[in-house]
């Protein structure tokens, strides 16, 4: 198992939205399985979530924030890879904590993606082009602990752009 990510460009919001009751049998509460449908939801984490209007969320047990579902569209872009196992790839961020943020600041590089959960919900495209920023401003100056290290930069760059273009970063 590990974390795998996907970032969006140019989605399109619906919110909230009647849900096809045979796509949710047997699950715990409202959720969307409509191709093409990205369910915004985060733990208490709002830093991470700018740029998505809240909701009320039908799950509160599950997600403090919820955005509801938003659509691709023919200008969406997507970027989609593997950030590394959960062990990996917690300790490729708290490197990069300690090589950029290590007082954990929150106004300091990379905060949103530091201390967002590291194994599902959604960041907005406000939270996406700070971190952005982050990533084209320190990116010269990152030093991978290992090899792939750079990769997984490089990727979460990748993702960062789109998503700052009217998108959102899905991680599942």
């Amino acid at each position: 198992m590990g974390l795998d990510i996907t970032a969006y460009s140019k989605l399109r919001r619906i919110g909230e939205h009647d849900l096809d009751p045979e796509c949710n049998q047997g699950e715990p509460g409202p959720w969307c399985y409509y191709k093409g449908h990205i369910q915004a939801s985060a733990y208490d984490f709002p830093q991470s979530f700018r740029g998505i209007p809240l909701l009320t969320s039908p799950r509160p047990d599950a997600f403090a924030l919820w955005g509801g579902c938003y659509e691709t569209t023919p200008e969406t872009r997507m970027h989609a890879f593997r950030a590394g196992s959960y062990g990996g790839y917690n300790q490729w961020r708290a490197n990069l904590q300690e090589q950029f943020n290590p007082e954990r600041h929150p106004d300091g590089p990379f905060y949103e993606l530091i201390w967002f959960a590291d194994n599902e919900g959604t960041i907005g495209p406000e939270a996406a082009a700070d971190l952005l920023a982050d990533f084209r401003i320190l990116g010269a100056t990152y030093t991978p602990p290992w090899p792939e290290a750079s990769e997984v930069f490089a990727d979460w760059g990748r993702a960062f752009e789109l998503a700052a273009d009217g998108g959102l970063i899905d991680f599942h």
